[in-house]
């Protein structure tokens, strides 16, 4: 099974439309972190369908282990609010690669990023020197969660590059992962942290390379 944890705070409408992205599968576990105190978003939480947390975290890294923590599935995939998975098939495809490929330890793909000021962007993986950026796209990765045991929870001393930082620690550990080089499997909201704050990302991106 994988479990989708989604981490949402305050846009009670893009968790909707992340959430409804979401197949409704026996092989699929959905999983809601919510920091924020819209009542919306509560009174949906209650009689939600997945597993729920409402209550205050310390940030994006520390609602993502949340989600970890939470989850009984054997993979996880991090689908944040705001984003929607456009490719319904990719979480059977990717257990399908993964049943196949042992030695694989996650499998990545391709994504859309949305800009309302401009068209939507493709974007495929650097799959190149950590230096110059992400080697795969976060939102499209799919890991087996007995990485986590291996190489730790994201780091909740960072504020925006959390997810560079872990990808760093799984490069140097040498874990293999499986590209499905075909269509974007995830469109990604453009209005994230990460690319409102892309100046204080690169600092955290640099000393995390240090």
């Amino acid at each position: 099974m994988i479990s989708i944890v989604t981490i949402t705070y305050n846009n009670f409408d893009e968790l909707i439309e992340t959430l409804n992205s979401i197949p409704k599968s026996p092989l699929i576990e959905s999983i809601v972190v919510n920091g924020g105190q819209c009542e919306k978003t509560k009174e949906l939480l209650k009689t939600y369908s997945g597993k729920s947390i409402t209550e205050k975290d310390e940030g994006i890294a520390d609602a993502f282990n949340k989600g970890v923590k939470l989850s009984s599935g054997k993979y996880i995939m991090f689908l944040n609010s705001g984003d929607v998975l456009i490719e319904k098939s990719y979480p059977e495809k990717a257990l399908k690669i993964f049943n196949e490929n042992r030695s694989i330890s996650f499998v990545h793909s391709n994504l859309l990023l949305v800009d309302n000021s401009n068209p939507e962007l493709f974007m495929r993986p650097a799959l190149s020197n950590l230096g110059r950026g992400m080697p795969y796209l976060h939102p499209t990765m799919i890991v087996r969660k007995d990485l986590f045991n291996k190489i730790g929870l994201f780091d909740a001393k960072l504020k925006i590059a959390m997810d560079f930082d872990w990808i760093v620690k799984l490069v140097k550990n040498n874990f293999l992962g499986y590209y499905l080089n075909n269509s974007a499997v995830v469109k990604m909201d453009a209005s994230g942290k990460s690319i409102k704050e892309e100046n204080e990302a690169i600092k955290e991106c640099f000393l995390i390379l240090k």
